[in-house]
């Protein structure tokens, strides 16, 4: 999908393009080189050359990549503050597994392949996700447990601001290293640009807000040094600056590679970490563009997104690039700032690639607190919204969810906040799940019939009886949890007895999206108390893939097996199973389910009660004698009759797509067919075939003309005759909707 947001002819949106892109590429630099600060910190500041040149690649690469795949043409990317606060866990992980003996080469060379190995890693999972369009499964991890992550990556990146800033991590036990003169003079200042950031950021809402208080840092720091006579090579001693970097980072790095000095030294904790890594990257990819589309109001393509960052990860990682993504706040920026084509995604990723190969020592210019203050300001920025808003925001049981990741993240390590927060969105899932009744409907057999049309007497002793079919319609995925408040229910239904109990359970499977092996021992306790109190249990609407379970289970037979195997039975769809259910009353209570022989004039005496009509209306009648499986009526061709049913019998169905057929009606002796079509003048709307040899009399459209003008007595009869049914057919539909309402 590619969007284009009010392109314009002319140099001026050119010229616009090319601003917003310098804009943006600068602060991607900005931001790049803060994270890699973050990464390379505390005993890995010695390396802080590979983490800026790693960043660089990664804005360079993936951003070009974005810019010119990506679904918006606006879109700015290179490393991410949540990732690298992952990849700072992971990098001092690896390290500290290394041999205490273990050379500056084989330090630098492990290191740049950890970045390598993370950004391809991250690659292919993202490409994978997105190719087999799977990016909507992440949107199934629950808010709270995305709150509890983003927040866990905020407060690292508040205590990693704090070493980059003064070399001493926020902890419990660096409290009083902190608050000593020398370090506190290094962090106070980039807690105060951090705290000034959010107030003005949240002020005022313009795209300059943020790149004028960097330059504005930068620049009141070199100020400082200025006037207190420091030198730049002093403050970068001193800690104000970062150290000197070589003039083309990209080369110095291939020359001080030895691929041969790498060390593998992963564990259990640095998989985690990777795990976590790979976890926390599909979040970000998945709410920065949903965010960009809000802002834009442009949609776009999550798994376009998805494959997309995978392939340029993919391409970034043999240059030693580090995991990258969406950069929400600088593609918002370069939105704002007048960006409304490719361009300027490609003017920041050159931006980036040209300081990469010639402009490094320029870098070496940034103070750390304001680097330091940048990561503190996004790290607070990430608390406030899910800590502080959060608890507005939330229910309570979800704010602790939240607060308690957070808090497992910053004592324990992000490895168990990360599994606290998957076995508490598995655990969520299942609660709220459970809460979703899996009863859609609760019908009897007195307000919901099948569709086959019974004598007066049959329908009475239905009426009367009906209560005894109990009908479950089932919705959604059963598990153990949705399941267990359905056996204590139809326990209690069938346990009742007297004239109100249940003697045929219905349980309909239409709408059962599936079942886990967990609900399978409690329909086979639902079969055991079916059995036990003389129920019997009918199965309808099974797909293949839950009969199977079923049938597993022992609840019901194979479909190669006898039909009496097991007491429950299954049919097709719930229209069959209460056609058997029905037929099973009428058995018991001795009322025949086949028409006594009659003729038509004995089916249709109410019609003529008065003398010598019936004479008449015969006239006007075609006799048809009909072998079983003859087809009746075509569904889409004209309707120009309608048929009295003498005797046998008869089924409308729906002709579906493939060849399939879905019964619509059974009509016996006694009754009408083809009367919508003739009075409404529309094609058959189904198919009609004789369900066992039948005599029948059919009223063509032409004779039926003719009767209303030979007889106009008869035709107003025959009139009333067809009202009566068809209000018939529309007050038993108006219970049916009642019922269903009511439920």
């Amino acid at each position: 999908m590619n969007v284009t947001l009010n392109r314009r002819p002319g140099w001026k949106p050119l010229a616009g393009n090319v601003f917003a892109g310098l804009l943006a590429g600068i602060m991607t630099l900005i931001a790049g080189i803060s994270y890699g600060a973050l990464i390379f910190s505390e005993t890995l500041s010695g390396y802080l050359e590979i983490g800026i040149g790693s960043a660089l690649v990664s804005a360079a690469v993936i951003g070009a990549v974005l810019a010119w795949r990506s679904s918006s043409p606006i879109i700015i990317a290179g490393p991410d503050a949540n990732i690298s606060a992952i990849l700072a866990l992971l990098a001092a992980s690896v390290v500290s597994g290394l041999p205490v003996q273990a050379s500056r080469e084989a330090v630098f060379s492990t290191i740049w392949a950890v970045l390598a190995a993370s950004a391809l890693l991250c690659g292919c999972f993202l490409y994978l996700v997105g190719r087999f369009r799977m990016g909507r499964w992440i949107r199934f991890i629950p808010y709270p447990v995305v709150g509890g992550f983003l927040a866990g990556t905020g407060w690292l990146l508040v205590r990693g601001a704090f070493k980059v800033m003064s070399g001493a991590p926020l902890t419990i036990a660096d409290l009083p290293r902190l608050f000593q003169g020398d370090a506190l003079l290094h962090w106070l200042p980039g807690l105060l640009f951090a705290l000034a950031m959010l107030f003005a950021v949240e002020r005022w809402k313009n795209a300059f807000v943020m790149p004028s208080l960097l330059i504005a840092a930068i620049l009141a720091v070199h100020g400082w040094l200025f006037f207190s006579g420091i030198p730049v090579a002093e403050a970068a001693r001193e800690g104000w600056l970062l150290s000197p970097l070589p003039s083309n980072l990209f080369s110095h790095t291939l020359r001080s590679l030895q691929f041969g000095q790498i060390v593998p030294s992963l564990d259990f904790r640095d998989m985690g970490n990777a795990a976590a890594l790979l976890l926390i990257t599909a979040i970000v990819i998945l709410l920065n563009s949903a965010s960009v589309e809000i802002a834009t109001g442009k949609e776009m393509n999550l798994d376009r997104e998805l494959k997309m960052t995978g392939l340029s990860n993919v391409a970034a990682a043999p240059f030693g690039g580090m995991p990258g993504c969406i950069a929400l706040s600088r593609t918002l920026m370069n939105w704002q700032a007048g960006a409304d084509s490719r361009l300027s995604g490609f003017v920041s990723a050159l931006t980036c690639g040209a300081i990469l190969f010639a402009g490094a020592p320029l870098l070496s210019l940034l103070p750390r607190p304001v680097l330091g203050g940048l990561l503190l300001y996004l790290g607070l920025v990430l608390l406030l919204e899910w800590v502080y808003r959060g608890w507005y925001r939330f229910s309570r049981f979800d704010y602790f969810l939240v607060l308690s990741i957070v808090v497992i993240i910053a004592f324990r390590g992000f490895l168990p906040g990360v599994a606290l927060g998957l076995v508490a969105a598995c655990l969520l899932f299942a609660f709220h799940y459970s809460r979703i009744p899996i009863i859609r409907h609760e019908l009897s057999g007195a307000s919901f019939r099948s569709n086959v049309e019974r004598s007066s007497r049959q329908q009475n002793t239905l009426q009367e009886k009906g209560e005894s079919i109990h009908i479950l319609h089932l919705q959604g995925y059963i598990f153990f949890g949705s399941a267990y408040p359905l056996l204590l229910h139809l326990k209690e239904k069938m346990e009742a007895g007297g004239p109100g109990g249940a003697k045929y359970l219905l349980l309909d499977f239409g709408n059962v999206s599936g079942l886990d092996s967990s609900s399978l021992h409690i329909f086979s306790r639902i079969s055991q108390v079916a059995e036990t109190n003389g129920v019997q249990l009918v199965f309808s609407g099974l797909v293949p893939g839950n009969e199977a379970l079923l049938v597993s289970a022992g609840c019901i037979a194979s479909r190669n097996a006898g039909a009496d195997c097991l007491p429950a039975r299954v049919f097709p769809d719930l229209d069959y199973a209460m056609d058997w259910c029905e037929e099973e009353i009428l058995r018991e209570e001795g009322v025949e389910t086949e028409a006594l022989p009659a003729t038509l004039e004995d089916h249709f005496a109410e019609l003529f009660q008065k003398k010598g009509l019936w004479a008449h209306f015969r006239t006007y009648l075609d006799r048809l004698d009909m072998e079983k499986d003859a087809v009746l009526f075509q569904q889409g061709e004209p309707a120009d009759d309608m048929v009295f049913v003498e005797s046998g019998e008869v089924t409308a169905y729906l002709e579906l797509a493939g060849g399939e057929r879905k019964r619509l009606r059974t009509m016996g002796a006694g009754t009408v067919i083809g009367e919508m079509g003739l009075y409404l003048g529309t094609p058959r709307s189904a198919t009609v075939v004789t369900e066992r040899p039948s005599v029948l009399y059919r009223l063509t459209l032409k004779n039926f003309e003719k009767m209303e003008e030979e007889h106009s007595v008869l035709a107003n009869m025959v009139h009333r005759f067809i009202v009566r049914i068809l209000a018939n057919r529309l007050a038993h539909a108006n219970r049916e909707i009642f019922h269903l309402l009511k439920d």
